[in-house]
């Protein structure tokens, strides 16, 4: 079985349903298709949910806008009957959120469960559209089969962590049966449903995530995501104009470029299919892709796709543009810090602490929100704290990152106002913590470095927030 997973990116309007419908068709069945929701739906819902509470006739215009792009998608792919018959399914969908929206206006309180549940619409609306458009173009059955039925986490909203052997259950009772048959199963990726029966979400870009889990509880032969660059690139091809694609690279150089930022991979992702050992393809619908393999894995035996053996090093330069950075300061030298941190590490991912007598470092790769309440109280008394915007810079080597490599790198860094640094841990990774209006430079000083490719100009500003 192949799991093929089809981003936001990708799936932007009539021709790019139609490219991923002609793709599925393409590979052999049967096959598991995870969709995320249409390029810049789930920002737009957001801004629904957020408006709602301030002005709900503007939230209703939103809300009505967002409906008319899902009805005229559907309508360039679906002749009738098909169209009439998509329309009548979804129509419950834009009375609940009608239902929603009524409610905000009148708390004008925004939780995370009620944002999980206006957000999560844009998945179940993708998946709707293009299960119907590929019943019109596929020779096999296509079965959609929502994740709220598949995937089952705890009730962190906005976060939301899968409760592996429950989701194991699911998927046995309602996707073994297909295994051998010529059949396409269709579903979402970034939401589930908790065990209180909620509504839930797993992180942005999180599609990825929901399509190697699946892969590993099916026994997948492998596991392709379609974005729109080819594979995973030496730096970010919109900061980087001369990025190139790195043909193969192992689970564990992966798993830490998405740790630090790496824009195709979600963190999580790669961990699933690494226990597994099943390989994994970053791929679009242009030339170029990336297979992430074992460094061992034997290639007649690793799945449908070739497997090369890693041996040259390799680097990739990775950025989190909106991190954070958080210097405590305290009385005692052998502060205990732990409770704060565990409190902090349930609301934001932490990169990583250190301390150096009295003071502490912590960098988290998300931006502290506004709405974020840091849990102050479970610091010491007479501690002070003070909170810095921050981008992560990271050097990533399929190995470990040489001496010289090391020593360009400081002098590269040496005018920077450096906010916390980290490497040593993973020796395949140096960091560093810079404010964010310089990250765009490094990130292109050092992908020269790298690559030994000249920095070639933008042709237009990439602004880090």
């Amino acid at each position: 079985m192949i799991v093929a997973k089809f981003g936001g990116a990708v799936l932007d309007g009539a021709p790019g349903v139609l490219r991923a419908c002609s793709t599925i068709c393409s590979l052999p069945s049967p096959q598991l298709v995870v969709v995320s929701a249409f390029a810049k739906v789930t920002n737009w819902l957001e801004q629904i949910a957020h408006r709602a509470t301030e002005d709900s006739a503007e939230a209703f215009r939103l809300l009505q806008s967002l409906l008319k792009h899902y009805e005229g998608i559907a309508a360039q792919l679906l002749p009738e009957p098909a169209y009439s018959a998509w329309l009548n399914h979804v129509i419950p969908w834009a009375s609940r959120l009608d239902e929603i929206i009524q409610g905000l206006s009148i708390v004008r309180e925004l939780s995370p469960r009620t944002l999980d549940m206006v957000v999560h619409y844009g998945e179940r609306y993708s998946s709707s559209i293009v299960a119907a458009a590929l019943q019109l173009q596929a020779d096999v059955p296509v079965i959609p089969i929502s994740a709220l039925e598949l995937i089952i986490t705890d009730e962190a909203h906005r976060y939301a962590r899968p409760h592996i052997d429950l989701t194991r259950e699911r998927v046995e009772a309602l996707l073994k049966e297909y295994r051998g048959k010529q059949v396409i199963l269709l579903t979402e990726g970034y939401i589930a449903r908790a065990t209180s029966g909620q509504v839930t979400t797993m992180g942005r870009e999180s599609s990825s995530y929901t399509a190697t889990l699946l892969g590993e509880l099916l026994g997948a032969d492998e596991v392709r995501i379609y974005t729109d660059v080819p594979g995973v690139m030496t730096a970010d091809p919109a900061i980087v104009p001369g990025a190139m694609t790195i043909p193969s690279m192992s689970y564990e150089m992966a798993n830490t470029l998405a740790e630090l930022g790496a824009k195709v991979l979600h963190p999580r992702t790669v961990a699933p299919v690494e226990r597994a050992r099943i390989p994994l393809v970053i791929t679009s619908f242009q030339q170029g892709e990336t297979v992430i393999a074992s460094q061992q894995q034997n290639p007649t035996t690793a799945g449908t796709h070739p497997v090369e053996t890693q041996s040259a090093e390799t680097y990739s330069v990775a950025l989190l543009p909106e991190a954070t950075v958080i210097t405590i300061e305290t009385e005692l030298a052998n502060a205990q810090l732990d409770p704060f941190c565990h409190a902090l590490s349930a609301e934001v991912p932490l990169l990583w602490r250190h301390h150096f007598r009295r003071k502490h470092t912590l960098v988290t790769a998300r931006p502290i929100e506004p709405t974020m309440r840091l849990p102050l109280e479970l610091l010491p008394e007479s501690t002070r704290v003070e909170v810095q915007e921050a981008a992560v810079v990271s050097l990533v080597g399929q190995h470990s990152i040489a001496p010289s490599q090391m020593e360009s790198l400081f002098g590269i860094m040496a005018a920077l106002p450096v906010l916390a640094l980290q490497g040593g841990v993973d020796s395949r990774a140096f960091s560093v913590a810079i404010p964010r209006e310089r990250a765009s430079a490094i990130v292109g000083r050092l992908h020269a470095l790298i690559t030994g490719i000249p920095q070639q100009p933008l042709h237009h500003e990439v602004f880090v927030r």
